[in-house]
């Protein structure tokens, strides 16, 4: 059984910085992880490849138009003098989920993706794995619970974001993001929050921004958003945003995620609602 871990879809925790970054583990993307599995006897398995899909825990590759949990988008080999144990998780995400996220918004056709219920997922070798020798990873997409768990879809992701895709994903809260971590609920239903798109603010190799700096380029960039979303200004629809902590700056989510906040419920989109009102 591989090892899987995602981080969870909360790119915008508005906590503190605070601790070091984890040491970090060298990776390099190649187009698979066969070969000579360090001098083992037992073979190798198969690997997923990226296009095909993956159910579980499960690494048996499918075809992506039967019901998965991840779909593979890139694949690669740890390397370096490592330890006969596979690193600590912190130090995997370090080295290797800002690679996947970058992937992710390549194949799913769009950087803001940190706005809809679709997210990156990475995998890596289980112990007994690398034990063995074998020192594979493999970086997917997702389909995220409201728990950041990777719940079964069916068809590919490839390009699904792309233009007005993004909005068959979007994130909607059923609390206000300026006052709470955003709780995820269905925009059709009652809510106080849209996820309306993201401003990267760097890499995560990056020294992580002030409190400061994040406000000052939220203020301008999601207020812009904000207009462009409504179709035009509006005081009873403000714009918020959430950051990243540390932790979640150093695995690559490197955004601030711009929200459409309401005081009270609404129903359905405010996309493009301009001056009509609010759908209650």
């Amino acid at each position: 059984m591989a090892l899987s871990a995602c981080t969870t879809q909360v790119p915008g925790t508005a906590a503190s910085g605070t601790g070091r970054a984890p040491a970090s583990v060298p990776a390099s993307a190649s187009p698979s992880a066969t070969g000579d599995p360090g001098g083992s006897e037992e073979p190798r398995r198969e690997l997923p490849e990226p296009g095909q899909c993956v159910l579980g825990n499960d690494l048996t590759p499918i075809d992506c138009g039967r019901e998965h949990t991840v779909e593979i988008t890139m694949g690669g080999t740890f390397g370096g003098d490592l330890p006969d144990r596979p690193p600590d998780r912190e130090s995997v995400f370090a080295a290797v989920f800002p690679s996947c996220r970058e992937e992710a918004a390549r194949y799913l056709g769009n950087e803001a993706y940190d706005a809809t219920t679709l997210g990156a997922w990475l995998m890596w070798a289980s112990e007994d794995d690398w034990a063995n020798g074998q020192r594979w990873y493999r970086c997917g997409v997702a389909q995220l619970s409201p728990e950041g768990e990777a719940v079964p879809r069916t068809g590919s992701a490839e390009g699904v974001l792309a233009g007005e895709g993004l909005y068959d994903y979007q994130v909607c809260s059923s609390v206000r993001p300026s006052k709470k971590l955003p709780k995820r609920t269905s925009c059709a239903g009652p809510h106080l929050g849209e996820a309306i798109g993201v401003v990267r603010m760097g890499r995560s190799t990056d020294p992580l921004p002030s409190a400061d700096e994040f406000d000052r380029t939220a203020r301008d960039r999601c207020q812009s958003a904000l207009v462009d979303y409504l179709g035009v200004a509006r005081n009873d629809v403000l714009a918020s945003w959430r950051w990243p902590d540390e932790s979640n700056w150093r695995r690559g989510f490197t955004n601030l995620t711009c929200y459409a906040e309401t005081e009270q419920p609404v129903r359905g989109t405010l996309r493009d609602i301009r001056s009509g009102p609010l759908p209650r």
